[in-house]
């Protein structure tokens, strides 16, 4: 019994030797071409046979390249490349606010060739509360306006391209001077942009230091803020949503 056993253990070594023999009787030539996962790249035997590999390595990342950019409405994407093979791979990249590229190009004029104004103003003092009510449509070329307060309506329309545009000017630099890139902080929990500091509201002739800015597929589409002031000895306590909105779709006509 023990003989046998003998034997057929050396028969085992045998065998074994006779396949690793086998596995390594050619010189390996290894391929140029660079095989890969997503850890490591190594070079591959020419055989199919042969599972032997060289110059195996982790990946060497570059720095990351923004591939799509981040916007309020979604993520962004960075690619990294591997700088010795080119396998890549990617993360997502938060919004983080508009860059001041952006914001400028939100407020440039051709913008406003075309958009509607909205504006809601609530007015508190003593045992008293005045809501009124602003709306501005704007072409190329025409302007129309309305204002109701206290049930009253009265609405205007421009009589000519002249009065047109200079409303429109009035209109844009009134917005343009409340909303400079550097007085405002993103912030992401509600995706509004806040005053770090206070806000000229030039057709109140008030500051407010409560002033947010909400923006939508890269253009501004509403302005809130809030401020106190003193009018004819009266304490006012004032509250404005305005709205911009219809960007390019404006149609207007003298009967609106």
């Amino acid at each position: 019994m023990k003989k046998f056993l003998s034997v057929f253990l050396s028969l085992c070594l045998l065998f074994a030797l006779a396949v690793t023999l086998s596995s390594c009787a050619h010189e390996c030539e290894f391929s140029s071409e660079w095989s890969k996962d997503a850890t490591s790249h190594w070079h591959a035997c020419t055989d199919e046979k042969c599972t032997e590999v060289a110059d195996k390595a982790d990946h060497t990342w570059d720095e990351g390249k923004i591939t799509t950019k981040a916007t309020q409405e979604a993520d962004g994407v960075k690619t990294f490349t591997c700088t010795v093979c080119a396998q890549t791979k990617t993360e997502t990249v938060a919004f983080t606010g508009l860059s001041e590229e952006d914001w400028d190009a939100a407020f440039a004029d051709s913008v406003f060739e075309n958009f509607a104004y909205t504006e809601d103003v609530v007015t508190n003092t003593t045992g008293m509360t005045i809501e009124a009510k602003s709306e501005y449509k704007f072409t190329k070329d025409s302007a129309w306006y309305k204002m109701t307060m206290m049930g009253q309506s009265e609405e205007e329309y421009a009589p000519d391209k002249a009065s047109a545009n200079e409303a429109r000017s009035m209109m844009v630099a009134s917005i343009k001077s409340m909303t400079a890139y550097g007085d405002y902080t993103y912030d992401a929990a509600t995706k509004t942009y806040k005053a770090n500091k206070a806000i000229n509201i030039e057709s109140l002739g008030a500051s407010a230091s409560d002033v947010t800015l909400t923006f939508a597929n890269g253009k501004l589409v509403e302005i809130k803020y809030a401020l106190s002031i003193t009018e004819s000895g009266l304490e006012l306590s004032v509250t404005s949503t305005v709205t911009l909105s219809d960007y390019g779709t404006v149609v207007l006509n003298p009967a609106n």
